[in-house]
This record gives structure tokens, C-alpha cells and sequence, in this order.
């Protein structure tokens, strides 16, 4: 990507300086990259002299996939951090405002106010933004150790989002439990596969460049990344397999402290932080949140971890299958 330079021809001491179309371009890539509910994007960015502001849109044809509009808040969210990245390898401080708005819709204002070096771990995550990539499909063998599992959860810096992971067998098994009976219930609902197909392309299909939506190629029928996306034809494993597979993964519970638009969007946010963080370090992840849709399943899961916060997503990291020990970066 961009960035990572600063204008000359823009003095801090002149207030009606505008970033240039260049820059400009910049942020609009940042944004475009955020990872979202179903590929939909679903947000407006404008930007004015210094100020970039992102605006949440309604998606009325996801009524079954995201009816909270949960999804499409924390994908603002996770379009902020990167737009917040963006504006710091330019070289400028990134001042955040956020609003909820008419509907309960989220407006962000991110203004450069001054001249500012972007700090390692920011330039980092920066150029993370043009490798992330979703990863349902199963990781390779080796274990992700523990000092770059804390490196990611503790890497975004929200006081009222927590990380937590999937410890032992007791809770590998609770949770496998939980996304079993989410994806059957998912399986056989005619409605939400209706809406999932309007949205997935057709087999054999490649998506465009820019296009919205979700590829059919890049939806797996088998294994922890399928249960957590259940289409017509996902095998759904016996729980002692499913868990057996998680207690293998690096699984991380994302939580909120409460459960209001803003939750969300500070949901999204941690999600984008740690998956910039693990794409830097040559980690592979993807984001499950549609079991989390049904009430039972979340507040069963919050139950079984001991959480006094409400689950937001599950977020599943590993080494890609095709990666060498020692060699973990990028992606097959």
C-alpha cells in the first residue's frame, strides 16, 4: 500500500490545508481493505481538508445474516482502524470522534491535527492492512506459540472490548458444542441460505475486483471455519471432532462490556487491531460471528467462560497450511 510519507507542500501552521488527491487515495484503499459482514462494505467515506469522515449505511437485504446490524457496526469498525492507520503513515496525528446518530447509526471523524511519526508497531499494522486476508480453510500443524498469541490479543488498546482464548479441553468441547448447534440451526433455516446464496457468487465464479459479496470458492464445506459460516453444504463434525479441531487452533473470544452500537464498533476495532497484528507476523486468521447471532448460543458461551461481558466474535488464528516453519510470511 501507500503511505508512510508525508506532503511537503502542506505546512502544519496552515489551517486550511487539504490532504492531497494522492493522500486522499490512500485513505480510500485503507478503508476499502477493512474486512466486512459478507464483503458488503457497508459504510460512505468523504474527506474534507483534514478530517476523513465514516459514515455507517443500512443493508436491508441481510435481514436473516446481521438483523442487529451488529455485523455491519463492528465492519465500521474494523474501516476505522485502517482509516486511523492510514492517516498515521501520512504523518499526522489521527483524532477520532464518534457519534451515533439517527437509526443508531455511527458517524466517525478522523482529523489530522498536527504533524506526528507514526510509531513501529502503527507502521506495522499499516502495511499489514494490504495482506490480510479471511482464512477458513484449515491452518497447518504447528502451534502458535504463546508469547504471539498474547502479542495479538494484547495489541489493541480498547478498554472495553477483552480478548480471551479457548483454553483446554472442557472449554474447547463447551464452546464445539455451541457452533455445532448454531450451524445446524443455520443448516436447515431455508430463509438465512436464501439470503446467503443472494450474496455468494455462483460456483466456479471468481469475484471481480471491487465487487461486493462473497466468492463461493473461498466457502469451506468441512472443519471450524465452515461450522462458523454454515451453508447448504457444510458437514457438520461430531462435537468431539469440532473440539478436538479448536483445542489444535488458536481460538479468541472477543467480548464487549456492553452491548450497544458503540460495542460494536470498539468490537470491530479490536478485531482489526489483532488481525493486523497476526497478519504481520505471518499468521493467517478469519472472523466468526454468525453463531453469536443467536441469543441462546452467545449468552451460553458468555455462561460457560465465566464472561460478565457479551460476546461479540470468535476469531480463529493459525499458520497457513502451505507456510514452513520458519517462514511465516504472507499467505499461500
Amino acid at each position: 500500500m501507500g503511505g508512510l510519507h508525508s506532503s511537503k507542500r502542506c505546512r502544519v501552521d496552515e489551517p486550511a490545508c487539504r490532504w492531497l488527491a494522492e493522500e486522499n487515495g490512500i485513505l480510500a484503499d485503507a478503508v476499502r481493505s477493512a474486512p466486512s459482514v459478507h464483503n458488503t462494505r457497508p459504510w460512505s467515506l468523504a474527506v474534507r481538508e483534514r478530517t476523513a469522515e465514516l459514515q455507517e449505511r443500512e443493508i436491508e437485504t441481510l435481514a436473516y445474516h446481521d438483523p442487529e446490524g451488529r455485523d455491519r457496526r463492528m465492519s465500521c469498525g474494523a474501516a476505522l482502524t485502517n482509516l486511523v492507520l492510514a492517516v498515521r503513515s501520512l504523518g499526522w496525528t489521527a483524532d477520532v470522534d464518534i457519534a451515533i446518530a439517527g437509526k443508531g447509526l455511527a458517524i466517525a471523524k478522523v482529523m489530522g491535527s498536527r504533524r506526528a511519526d507514526p510509531t513501529a508497531a502503527e507502521i506495522r499494522r499499516y502495511e499489514a492492512i494490504g495482506d490480510r486476508t479471511s482464512y477458513r480453510r484449515a491452518f497447518g500443524p504447528e502451534a502458535v506459540p504463546g508469547q504471539l498469541r498474547e502479542a495479538v490479543s494484547s495489541s489493541a488498546t480498547s478498554v472495553s472490548v477483552l480478548g480471551r482464548w479457548i483454553s483446554g479441553g472442557d472449554e474447547a468441547l463447551a464452546v464445539a458444542r455451541l457452533l455445532a448447534y448454531a450451524a445446524g440451526a443455520f443448516h436447515g433455516n431455508a430463509d438465512y441460505q436464501r439470503e446467503l446464496s443472494a450474496w455468494t457468487t455462483v460456483p466456479g465464479e471468481s469475484k471481480g475486483e471491487g465487487e461486493l459479496g462473497l466468492s463461493w470458492d473461498d466457502l469451506v464445506s468441512a472443519g471450524l471455519g465452515a461450522v462458523g459460516l454454515a451453508t447448504s453444504r457444510t458437514r457438520i463434525p461430531d462435537e468431539s471432532v469440532l473440539a478436538a479441531r479448536i483445542e489444535r487452533e488458536s481460538l479468541l473470544v472477543v467480548s464487549s462490556r456492553g452491548d450497544e452500537p458503540l460495542d460494536h464498533i470498539r468490537a470491530g476495532e479490536f478485531v482489526e487491531q489483532a488481525w493486523l497484528e497476526a497478519t504481520g507476523a505471518g499468521l493467517a486468521a478469519s472472523i466468526m460471528t454468525q453463531p453469536l447471532h443467536l441469543g441462546e448460543v452467545r449468552d451460553a458461551l458468555a455462561v460457560r467462560l465465566g464472561l460478565s461481558t457479551v460476546p461479540q466474535a470468535l476469531m480463529r488464528f493459525g499458520y497457513p497450511a502451505a507456510a514452513t516453519p520458519g517462514n511465516h510470511r504472507g499467505q499461500p
